[in-house]
């Protein structure tokens, strides 16, 4: 159900024995069940994460809110910050003698210098800052509501917005499922190897709020 034909995943340390955890799993283990007024915001600073959780809305910069050709759809309010696209990498780098995601260094530092800022200028922040030390990748943002864009601060504590999805579940497409590409992608195989939605988002908070 994915416009590239592959589903994203990550691996875990069983995974020979017990296999990679697909997207799809992910959405309808941690994404479904999150009701109507609560929200869940969920860093993957790691490969091939660009759509990770498979959430319905996806945005474009420039152009705002694209739908997913099979959406998925939830009542929670949920969002996802993705190191790369889902044909890219995510960079390890190294600062102030202690290694990390470069997409989370750029995470922190863009919420440093504006703590209140609209999505679009966040993501712009994000991408400058990854774009200024020399990375090629380009973070993802994905929601699982499609909310105004121009009128909403980030904040990883503040607020929510209602479902304002007529159907929830799946829709699938109706031309069937998408061909996948015979490009290999480029870069280390194993998926969204480092899953950071809580331990990223315990170090974010961590440095917010001490």
């Amino acid at each position: 159900d994915e416009a590239d034909g592959y589903d994203e995943t990550i691996v875990p340390c069983d995974f020979k024995r017990a296999g990679q955890i697909t997207d799809d799993v992910l959405w309808q283990r941690l994404v479904f069940p999150v009701p109507n007024g609560c929200r869940l915001t969920s860093i993957m600073d790691c490969c091939h994460s660009g759509t990770g959780l498979d959430l319905p809305f996806n945005y474009e910069v420039g152009r705002g809110w694209s739908v997913e050709e099979s959406p998925a759809y939830s009542a929670g309010d949920v969002q996802l910050f993705s190191g790369c696209a889902d044909d890219q990498t995510s960079a390890d780098t190294v600062q102030n003698m202690c290694a990390g995601g470069a997409m989370t260094n750029a995470f922190l530092q863009a919420l440093a210098d504006n703590p209140m800022p609209l999505y679009p200028d966040f993501m712009a922040a994000l991408h400058r800052g990854l774009r200024s030390k020399g990375f090629r990748q380009k973070p993802q943002l994905s929601s699982s509501q499609k909310f105004d864009l121009f009128g909403r601060v980030f904040s990883l504590s503040e607020g929510f917005v209602p479902n304002s999805n007529a159907v929830l579940g799946r829709v699938q497409n109706p031309h069937g499922p998408p061909k996948r590409k015979k490009k290999k992608r480029r870069g280390r195989m194993g998926g969204m190897e480092s899953l950071f939605a809580a331990g990223v988002g315990g170090a974010v908070f961590a440095t917010l709020f001490s």
